[in-house]
């Protein structure tokens, strides 16, 4: 029985087609993964099947709920059993910066709200207690969200969508931000959810990410799906000279097929360019260092709400070195490169120099030689300025621009832009952009005033295999241009090759600090 079907729906955002004749039935005990590149679709599908995002008037009547018993074309009644669990969800916990305990988030599930300070039952109660152990966050209850790592939050959140037993679950690169352990511990829990709880719909560019319990796969591109079947179909199919690369005329010519042919099943997991690959990654040039010291850091402390999340560290990068900084969920790496962009402080006793710059140098010095990427950073874009603006606002390190640009700056937007293949997104809003494109406009932002100092903190969530092999080729560049480049990240397989050094944290201290190991 459906408890979701589209047939033939149109979804226009700021006036752009973003889903075009989409056709899909999700049914009890069944699962789908959601697979498609950087614009597709895939999270405008999700918001669209939950009932958050509306299908243009003249396609309305193509969607249908029938969960609790009534066949209804209106989402109201249904969206209250339907969970989400997306990026843009973080984002609105990031950008709130309530000082929310992450419990209260996780209670917040049952009324459906960002915040809920209402009483709950003893059998509610119970239910929270019941997924934080389940999903091993009992230890971060009384923790404050702002406090929290990213994968960390994202398990918060997981906690949250399941709290009210859903009757669907629906979930946006949920693996984004969570450390090899903590990933395959959340690809365990969504396989026994498939078996035993509510039907699943993941999206995702990793295709390792789709758990074996679920059945069916359907490919979007441009906002249409042009093909949808049963697992090993779809994996046949990807692997097949007829899926050369997502964007290729070759998905064109896919368009309106409802199942792939039978093939034999693939003996290795398919690139989303359909040629599949080795585990594993080219070994790294590790290039001569002895530079002069681009950033030292001597007895550093940093606390969040009065608990220590560095301690005691001594680290220094010199010119010519690209270092990786790795470790645990929790372990302090986006708090290590915020004190190096200026954005924390350490406490009294540590050392902290950058650049060349004086301890107590302002923020413009800084922010004229450093520069970042990171979600944080992304979740506080909310306004649907022009993707222009965004770029134009690394001149200033604002949050969208005050001034009128000049055409030097305009066309130095442009070339970054370019740069990662971004310059179709020219007058197009922000929030209209999927969630790979806002990174690559940030990437762009982060270029115009050609730093010195890169900062990048999971840079490739949320990209396409295609956009990160973009993004690869452009961090290259700019090593050999000078530029160093510090990258916090739990998918050692996609660092670039110019990679050097590698600076591991555990528990907020230096664990090792050497050649990659």
């Amino acid at each position: 029985m459906p408890l979701v079907t589209l047939d033939r729906v149109d979804v226009r955002l700021s006036g752009v087609e973003v889903l075009s004749r989409v056709s899909l039935a999700l049914r009890e005990g069944e699962s789908w993964a959601v697979l498609g590149g950087n614009g597709a679709g895939k999270s405008t599908l999700l918001r669209l099947l939950r009932g958050d995002e509306q299908p243009t008037p003249e396609t309305r009547a193509g969607r249908r709920y029938r969960i609790g018993g009534q066949s209804t074309e209106s989402p109201i009644g249904a969206r209250e059993r339907i969970a989400l669990v997306s990026p843009e969800q973080q984002d609105t916990y990031r950008r709130r910066e309530w000082d929310m305990p992450a419990e209260q988030a996780i209670r917040s599930g049952f009324g459906g709200e960002v915040w809920s300070d209402g009483a709950l039952s003893a059998a509610e109660e119970r239910r929270v207690e019941e997924l934080c152990e389940q999903l091993e966050i009992a230890h971060l209850r009384p923790r404050s969200v702002v406090t929290l790592s990213n994968g960390e939050l994202r398990r918060v959140l997981l906690a949250r969508a399941l709290v009210s037993r859903p009757a669907l679950l629906l979930l946006d690169e949920p693996c984004d931000g969570l450390d090899a352990d903590s990933r395959a511990a959340f690809l365990r829990t969504l396989s026994r959810l498939a078996h035993r709880g509510p039907p699943l719909v993941l999206a995702t560019h990793r295709y390792e990410e789709i758990v074996p319990a679920i059945d069916r796969v359907a490919l979007l591109h441009a906002g249409s799906v042009v093909a949808q079947g049963e697992r090993e179909e779809m994996f046949a199919l990807l692997s097949s000279p007829m899926w050369k690369a997502e964007g290729d005329p070759a998905a064109v010519e896919l368009q309106g097929k409802r199942t792939a042919p039978r093939a034999a099943t693939p003996t290795s997991t398919p690139t989303a360019t359909g040629i599949p690959t080795p585990a594993g990654r080219k070994a790294r040039a590790v290039q001569r260092t002895g530079g002069r010291t681009v950033v030292e850091l001597q007895g550093v402390e940093v606390r969040l709400d009065g608990n220590p999340v560095l301690r005691d560290v001594g680290w220094t990068v010199r010119r010519g070195e690209h270092w990786a900084v790795v470790g645990p969920n929790g372990a302090g790496k986006s708090t290590l490169l915020r004190l190096v962009a200026g954005d924390e402080q350490a406490m009294p006793g540590g050392r902290v120099l950058r650049l060349g710059l004086e301890p107590s140098a302002g923020v413009d010095p800084l922010r004229a030689r450093v520069a970042m990427v990171s979600p944080e950073l992304q979740a506080r874009f909310r306004a649907d300025i022009p993707a222009e603006e965004v770029v134009l606002s690394g001149f200033t390190g604002s949050i969208g621009i005050d001034f009128a640009p000049r055409p030097p700056q305009l066309r130095e937007a442009r070339r970054a832009m370019q740069r990662f293949e971004a310059e179709g997104l020219w007058g197009r809003g922000f929030l209209t952009c999927s969630y790979g494109e806002q990174r690559r406009l940030l990437f762009a932002r982060a270029l115009v005033r050609r730093p010195r100092l890169l900062l990048l903190d999971e840079p490739l969530n949320g990209l396409d295999p295609g956009a990160r092999g973009t993004v690869a080729r452009a961090l290259v560049a700019l090593a050999r241009e000078g530029v160093t480049l510090l990258m916090a990240t739990h998918h050692r397989a996609e660092l670039p090759p110019v990679v050097s050094h590698e600076l591991e944290l555990r528990g907020g201290r230096v664990a090792y600090a050497g050649s990659p190991r």
